[in-house]
């Protein structure tokens, strides 16, 4: 005879440890790419497509993405 074992349960606070964990590692990230996104394209004279607009884009969509990944 052999026994089944069910689904064991998860408790609130695990949960909501995990999920803390998680929200921060997504306001970091999200945090730089604000930073990337608004702070490194206004140096200077702002443009749409000179060199600072260029990097804080590029800088900006690398936090985004590794921010989802880390998540």
């Amino acid at each position: 005879m052999s026994t089944e074992s069910g689904p064991t349960s998860v408790h609130l606070r695990e949960m909501l440890r995990e999920g803390g964990i998680i929200a921060a590692i997504v306001l970091f990230w999200g945090a730089l790419a604000l930073v990337g996104f608004a702070g490194v394209p206004n140096i200077g004279y702002y443009r749409p497509r000179s060199f600072f607009w260029w990097i804080g884009n590029m800088l900006g969509w690398a936090f985004v993405v590794t921010g989802v990944a880390a998540s």
